[in-house]
């Protein structure tokens, strides 16, 4: 299967041939703002690479959910999701798709904030999976992730990063289930995201 690209997810929504050449070139110029360690161009394939192993035809408006879920991403703000959201429905309305459809996806898109998709719904929970999915990652891809996501946090200093991190994590942890799917691919990385993100919250405590 070959790896997604930005322009055959834009096609594969696309209302008309020829709409999106302005819609990508928006999008990556976003993607590409140099605070961006993580929450990236290569993510948001990553994600789309996922949806594509665990359903056959994803749905249009989950296909832009996830092109759009972090379209706008500032550390130092957490209404990232919300925003994002909001730039999806502008985009796709200059693209053509109808009211219904974008309400969709700025639902979809609202559910990552917490990452708790109501199980009833496929595509929100399809969603979420494919978001946390590095969470699974073996150790030296979730060490990638960490650097990369202290990276874009650099602005916090470091005690203020140690105790706020662990606090994350731990909710987590706290969870019955990080993943809600059972597709191919993720019900043998909930243990190892476990591992994970109790390993990291050990360093973040032996740190401090």
């Amino acid at each position: 299967m070959p790896k997604p690209t930005l322009e055959a997810a834009f096609a594969a929504i696309a209302p008309q041939p020829g709409a999106m050449a302005g819609a990508i070139l928006r999008l990556r110029g976003r993607f590409g703002e140099p605070h961006r360690a993580y929450h990236n161009e290569a993510h948001t394939l990553d994600v789309l690479s996922h949806l594509r192993e665990w359903t056959d035809d994803p749905d249009v408006s989950l296909v832009a959910a996830a092109l759009y879920h972090d379209a706008i991403y500032d550390p130092t703000r957490s209404d990232n999701e919300t925003r994002s959201a909001a730039l999806s429905a502008e985009e796709l309305a200059q693209q053509g798709h109808p009211p219904v459809m974008i309400h969709r996806v700025t639902d979809l898109i609202e559910m990552t904030a917490h990452h708790l998709p109501s199980p009833d719904l496929t595509d929100a929970v399809l969603l979420v999976d494919a978001d946390l999915y590095i969470l699974g990652g073996t150790p030296e891809e979730y060490e990638a992730y960490r650097k990369a996501i202290r990276a874009e946090y650099a602005h916090v200093p470091e005690d203020a990063w140690r105790t706020g991190r662990a606090r994350v994590l731990a909710r987590f942890l706290e969870r019955p289930r990080i993943f809600h799917g059972d597709w191919i691919g993720v019900s043998g990385r909930e243990e190892q995201a476990r591992r994970n993100l109790a390993g990291e919250i050990d360093s973040l405590m032996v740190e401090g």
